[in-house]
């Protein structure tokens, strides 16, 4: 053939590939209602992002509520539990806001986490801050990394600094500080067309780094402030701690160009949802997966969840015979799986963010705290499962059933409540089981809601 020719056919399948992601994107934003999303496609596949911190390879993020995590609610409550999390294969934590919170508009009788009074101070209710530092100590000592959540579009209204530097937010012709969202009542959005703002969010954000030796941070509602400002702060950032970890919670690639490392994947959540009450086929969650690695900066990646603190318990959204499925799909994806304050427990209650409620460590769900511990050990041993090389395998059942190769591994997962041959699953015999969800296993049948992670057999 004409090289020609050859040019015209590779452009013309280019762009037919170019139109089925658009047309992917289009069809799943359509059918989802989500508040931290980039509403257009755009595929920015040619931009390399930020190097990824080397010490982030195949880590699961733990996020931890110091308040609910320990009938103490403090910073040695959760040192003296950091052992346990370790032997779960944990290293790496995410702490939910942990500075004094603001009294104006308090929520609750403690108030959210979320309404930041100082920046410059821990919780006194938490402890001191020695008592922080050994905490971050004490997870170095044990190989751990710790990041901060950094609520920076927004402030309590009594914020400590806020008469001295009244810039920091904006007014209303009363005089009252503004807020985009209404039912935010507890707390007054920074003034980001002040420079003082710029000056003063960078200095807390060095802050955490230079005085206690964080490992990076998990940026609030990210989208909502400036691109501007986070791509002229985290270059400072960075001259701190160069290998700082940064996590955006918003959906958008243009986060990744410069700035974050990684971004949530919330549709991703909605989409598996959906899988869950029969809205949507199986095979959507795979489509959409490589779709986000073929078109977001290349080093991006995301977080993947079955619940969080804005969410409800997974055991309560997708229940507890379904819930193994939906764990080993983000445990065998590109990304960070994330784990969320005592979800190993099997809990199936919301703990409240503006009350103490704690996490009920006595009543564990054995199974799902083996199986996540055994998930977050293969995910480290095996770095083909948290590759972005994902190879969908063809078969007939692509409403409840997803087959895909991670390099030289092959998982299987469903998502349905009927049994299923085997024979589905090409060559089945011949794998050796890495991995299988269920106690039982049947070499001719795959059972309801039962996953596999299988490697060639010797």
């Amino acid at each position: 053939m004409h090289w020609k020719s050859c040019l015209t056919v590779i452009t013309v399948n280019t762009m037919a590939m170019a139109a089925k992601r658009e047309s992917i994107f289009k069809s799943v934003v359509s059918g989802i209602s989500l508040f931290g999303m980039e509403k257009e496609f755009h595929d920015l596949s040619q931009y390399p992002g930020p190097q990824l911190p080397e010490w982030l390879a195949g880590k699961t993020l733990y996020e931890v509520y110091v308040r609910a995590y320990s009938q103490q609610g403090d910073f040695k409550g959760l040192t003296r539990r950091l052992d346990e999390l370790q032997a779960m294969g944990i290293d790496l934590i995410w702490l939910m806001p942990i500075y004094p919170i603001g009294h104006k508009g308090r929520k609750g009788s403690l108030g959210s986490p979320y309404a930041v009074r100082d920046y410059f101070h821990v919780n006194p209710e938490y402890g001191s801050e020695d008592e922080f530092i050994q905490l971050v100590r004490k997870a170095h000592d044990l190989n751990m990394k710790v990041i901060l959540d950094m609520v920076l579009n927004h402030i309590a209204p009594d914020y400590k600094e806020l008469a001295a530097k009244p810039e920091l937010v904006q007014y209303d012709r009363q005089g009252a500080a503004k807020r985009k969202i209404a039912d935010w009542s507890d707390v007054a959005d920074l003034n980001y067309s002040s420079q003082a703002t710029w000056r003063h969010v960078l200095k807390i954000m060095r802050y955490w780094i230079e005085k206690f030796d964080v490992d990076g941070y998990r940026c609030d509602v990210a989208g909502m402030v400036p691109i501007e400002f986070w791509e002229w702060a985290v270059p400072r950032i960075r001259k701190v701690k160069k290998d700082v970890f940064l996590l955006a919670e918003w959906e958008s690639p243009f986060l990744h160009q410069q700035a974050f490392h990684a971004t949530y994947d919330w549709s991703l959540y909605e989409l598996m949802k959906m899988v869950a009450q029969g809205q949507k086929k199986a095979k959507i969650l795979t489509d959409w997966v490589l779709l986000k690695s073929q078109t977001y900066p290349q080093n991006s990646i995301f977080l993947r969840f079955l619940e969080n603190h804005d969410k409800p318990r997974a055991m309560e959204v997708f229940g507890r015979e379904a819930l193994p499925a939906y764990l080993t799909f983000i445990f065998t994806i590109d990304g960070i799986p994330l784990i969320y304050n005592g979800q190993e427990t099997g809990a199936d209650r919301y703990l409240s963010l503006f009350e103490k409620d704690t996490i009920d460590w006595q009543r564990v769900d054995r199974r799902m705290m083996d199986l996540i511990k055994r998930l977050v050990r293969l995910r480290k041993e095996y770095p083909a499962l948290s590759s972005k090389k994902l190879q969908p395998v063809d078969h007939p059942h692509e409403d409840t059933l997803l087959i895909y190769d991670k390099e030289e591994l092959r998982v299987v997962i469903h998502f349905g409540d009927e049994t299923l041959s085997s024979e589905i699953v090409p060559r089945f015999s011949s794998y050796e089981i890495l991995f299988n969800s269920e106690r039982l296993f049947n070499k001719e049948a795959i059972l309801p809601y039962q996953a596999f992670i299988l490697k060639p057999g010797h």
